[in-house]
């Protein structure tokens, strides 16, 4: 086969893939707009005191973390006592794996097999927060996210998460009424989403973490919900880094491993990662290239493809030429005006005995006797 046969069977492979991965990607690609500023809470909202005493809470005044046991690390009790000093009149839950499974159990008992099927703690950490909030309201906190003011102007509406950057939302401070439509369509969607990426950084993002919380979140807001439903977005200064932010943050990310170091590290070298990527997606190009034309020597796999394409290409036009060619002999025979004699009996609608020479497009019309 010629070598420009082999480049359009890759082609088109390839276009077919491409099509496949926008359809399956379709949400995750739609974070590239970033539309969270009208969804964000305002320094109103947050910081003019008449305003924040003038409206009635909405979310319940419960403060939910959780760990795999009671014996939290001394780098995080400090982040854990500010929250419960600074919000003396909240509840606080602090819920471990056994309480989680235990919740999990005796609550969502359809989800208990993916929940204990998870290959890695994180992902149990990261839906027992969706389910708890769906199930009780308050406010969700990571642990390495120390509280640094009270959090009651965060209780003024149905929802809110906070934006991450540079686009998206983040799971690791929450906050919600009792059966917010969000939290439950975050829970009804986790098994959809219980895929191996093989890459565990990547696997655990996208499939309970931020970046599965961002693509439901896109869904959520597509089609617009009413006041009530709303998911309100805190802003970075608002979430730390400011005189006002309501947190701040001590050593965390303890279930990051070496894939994830790979992907900081290339994010913090952009231009080194484009060259490399690209040289890679070069590589891989040549090497299906080579396999292609391997493959087609031993089975002639690409010219099979081919015939099959002209195969149906041929069909459907010679099809269609067929269908034009017939209505074109009828419309011009001298006889296609006649009138067709019909049978009397009143069970049948059928012609008269009718023989068609197509090549010589000559019509016999043939008498009835009737016996």
């Amino acid at each position: 086969m010629r070598v420009n046969g082999h480049a359009k069977f890759l082609f088109y492979a390839h276009l077919i893939l491409a099509v496949f991965l926008i359809w399956f990607l379709f949400d995750l690609i739609t974070l590239l707009y970033d539309n969270s500023n009208q969804f964000a809470l305002t320094d109103n909202d947050l910081n003019n005191k008449d305003f924040i005493n003038s409206q009635t809470p909405l979310i319940p005044k419960i403060i939910h973390q959780t760990y795999k046991d009671n014996n939290i690390p001394n780098h995080w009790k400090n982040g854990q006592k500010n929250c419960q000093i600074l919000n003396p009149d909240y509840q606080y839950i602090l819920w471990t794996d056994e309480m989680a499974r235990n919740f999990i159990k005796q609550q969502y008992p359809w989800f208990l097999n993916t929940f204990d099927n998870y290959p890695y703690p994180i992902q149990r950490a990261d839906v027992i927060r969706y389910f708890i909030l769906s199930y009780y309201g308050g406010i969700y906190i990571d642990l390495d996210d120390g509280c640094n003011r009270n959090l009651d102007p965060l209780l003024n509406v149905p929802a809110f998460v906070r934006k991450t950057l540079p686009t998206g939302i983040s799971n690791d401070v929450m906050g919600s009424i009792p059966n917010h439509p969000f939290f439950i369509k975050a829970t009804n969607m986790l098994k959809a989403y219980q895929i191996n990426w093989l890459v565990p950084y990547i696997t655990i993002m996208f499939s309970t973490g931020p970046l599965f919380l961002s693509v439901v979140w896109k869904q959520y807001i597509r089609w617009g919900n009413p006041a009530s439903a709303v998911v309100r977005i805190l802003m970075p200064n608002d979430y730390k880094n400011n005189e006002n932010s309501f947190f701040q943050i001590s050593k965390g990310s303890s279930w990051h491993k070496d894939d994830a170091a790979v992907l900081l590290l290339m994010s913090h070298h952009i231009i080194l990662s484009v060259i490399f990527c690209t040289l890679l997606g070069i590589a891989i190009i040549l090497s299906e290239y080579f396999l292609v034309v391997f493959i087609d020597k031993k089975l002639n796999i690409s010219t099979k493809f081919y015939h099959l394409l002209h195969s149906f290409k041929n069909y459907f036009s010679n099809s269609s030429s067929s269908s034009s060619n017939y209505n074109s002999l009828n419309n011009n025979s001298p006889y296609a005006n006649i009138e067709i004699p019909r049978k009397t009996r009143k069970d049948s609608n059928l012609p008269a005995a009718l023989s068609v020479d197509l090549e010589k497009n000559v019509y016999i019309l043939d008498d009835i006797i009737e016996h």
